[in-house]
């Protein structure tokens, strides 16, 4: 027995069998899901920003290089 590892998928992307209906995601739980990755995706982006600010702000700070705040 396998694991159903997608169940937006109509057909197993292991053996390519047909997956019932009851056991895949309905419209309005995939668009759910969408919307919370992407979420997760603008949360993601935005702690990488700030860690590349701070990482930067670091870098001028250590080089002694006052650059430019603005």
């Amino acid at each position: 027995m396998r694991v159903l590892y997608n169940r937006r998928l109509k057909h197993c992307g292991v053996c390519g069998a047909q997956i019932s209906d009851h056991l895949r995601f309905t419209s309005e739980e995939t668009a759910a899901l969408d919307q919370k990755m992407a979420e997760w995706e603008k949360q993601r982006m935005q702690r990488e920003q700030a860690a590349a600010k701070e990482e930067e702000e670091a870098r001028l700070r250590d080089s002694g290089d006052p650059g430019v705040y603005l």
